[in-house]
């Protein structure tokens, strides 16, 4: 399964989930560790039931079925699509105080 890690899967009509990664603690209580075969990075799941693949989202708690078998979610899996933006696009965004200390950047009041 490491080579799905660092990937989105794709469905057949371009949507995108993921980007897939290993899984860290703690899992939500309603999930059971055995099933759960990766997150992305936004604390949604990846889980295995009845050799399906599913998409847990982390906000509604519902399951999406993403493939009929591991083969299937394996075969789906593909380097995130690359993001273009244009200048003025961006208005703001949120650096982690630490990171932004690597690099000198003060953060605002």
């Amino acid at each position: 399964m490491n080579q799905i890690f660092g990937k989105v899967f794709r469905t057949s009509d371009g949507s995108e989930y993921g980007v897939i990664r290993k899984i860290s603690a703690p899992l939500p209580e309603e999930l059971s560790e055995s099933d759960v075969i990766a997150e992305d990075e936004c604390g949604n799941y990846f889980v295995r039931e009845n050799r399906r693949i599913h998409f847990w989202d982390h906000e509604t708690s519902e399951f999406t079925i993403l493939a009929n078998s591991v083969n299937e979610f394996i075969a789906g899996c593909a380097a995130p699509s690359e993001v273009e933006l244009e200048p003025g696009q961006v208005k703001s965004v949120w650096v982690d105080p630490e990171f932004a200390k690597k690099f000198g950047i003060a953060p605002k009041p």
